[in-house]
Order: structure tokens, then sequence, then C-alpha cells
């Protein structure tokens, strides 16, 4: 019977050596990406369900968001909406630009409203933009874009093309390069080409 003993420690031991012989630095690298996985969002505030937000300028109505999910972070106080239906209001309180997407964000000053995913804008005249996203600065009273974008104009003409810049009514607007598309009616450039 001790020699069978005998052989058990001896399988044994070195069994335990390879055991408490592991690197213990990749159980520690593995518990800090889980760390930095499981950080908890820092949010101020969250609304859920319908949210409708009034944006006011000097006394007068300037923007109406209408939205299932917002959120203000704690650090940059950055508001994200999700998904985003904002109407732009001109000075005399009447409708100047509509703009629906996936998503949106905007500073807690209202300086900027970024709209991304599946983006539309229209204007009360009828022009219609589509784009994967869009910027209205305020400061600046423009809006652009840098990506793929697609105008139907109040004549009914289609444009597309890269890159987009305009008033903040999209009343004066243009397509920056890459410009292709198809005219309905030309009759206002006849004049011209005779």
């Amino acid at each position: 019977m001790a020699p069978t003993f005998l052989h058990r420690l001896a399988l044994a031991v070195p069994l335990l050596g390879l055991f408490a012989c592991s690197d213990p630095a990749s159980s520690t690298i593995h518990a800090k990406e889980v760390d930095k996985k499981a950080a908890p969002r820092q949010v101020q505030a969250e609304f859920r369900d319908s949210t409708i937000v009034d944006f006011w300028i000097e006394g007068r109505l300037a923007w109406k968001l209408r939205t299932r999910n917002l959120t203000q972070e704690l650090r940059s106080q950055r508001v994200n909406a999700k998904p985003v239906d904002l109407t732009a209001y001109d000075e005399q309180g009447n409708v100047s630009a509509h703009i629906v997407s996936d998503s949106g964000n905007m500073d807690r000053n209202l300086r900027y409203f970024r709209a991304r995913g599946h983006v539309v804008g229209s204007n009360a005249k009828g022009m219609r933009l589509q784009a994967d996203s869009l910027l209205f600065d305020k400061d600046a009273d423009r809006i652009s874009t840098e990506s793929k974008v697609t105008v139907r104009t109040e004549m009914g003409d289609v444009l597309s093309g890269r890159g987009f810049r305009s008033d903040s009514y999209l009343n004066r607007w243009e397509i920056l390069s890459g410009v292709s598309g198809s005219l309905r009616n030309l009759s206002p450039l006849q004049g011209l080409m005779q």
C-alpha cells in the first residue's frame, strides 16, 4: 500500500506546482477589460416615451424637438435624442424647416444640432434633402454635411452629390461636389440657351 500512496503523491506534487506557477497577469488583464466595459453611463437626466422639448430664443419659439428617448450626459452636458423629429420656426413663428433622423445630439447651449442616420430635411417651400448626417451650426446660421446627399427641389428636379451647405431655412443651398441629376422643367433656362 505504501508504494501506491507514494506514486499518487509523486503525481500530485508536479500538478500542484504547475497550477501554482500559472501567470496571474492574464487574469488581471481580463479583469481590467471587464471593468471598462461594465462602467455605467454617466447620465444626468433621461426621458422615455413621448417627449417634446421647446427651445426658445429671445422670447420666440425657435425649435420643437419630438423624440422617444432623450438623455443629457453628466460630463459634457450634451443632449442625445433617438429618434429625431425637429421643427424649426422663423421669426414670425411659421414653420421654416423640418428634420427627421434616426438619432441626434446637441450641446446644452444649443450652438449646434447634429442629426445622424436616414436624415430627411425639408423646408416650407417644398425642397427635400436626404443625407446620412446633417449639422446645424446656430452661430454660423448654417446647415451642412460631408455625406452623400439627394435633393428634390420645389420644381421637382432631383440632384445628388457629396457635401451640402445651406442657410438654416434650406432656402439658399448648394451641393459641393460630384453633382448629377435630372431636371424636370427646362423652360426657365431656355432663354439662356438660345
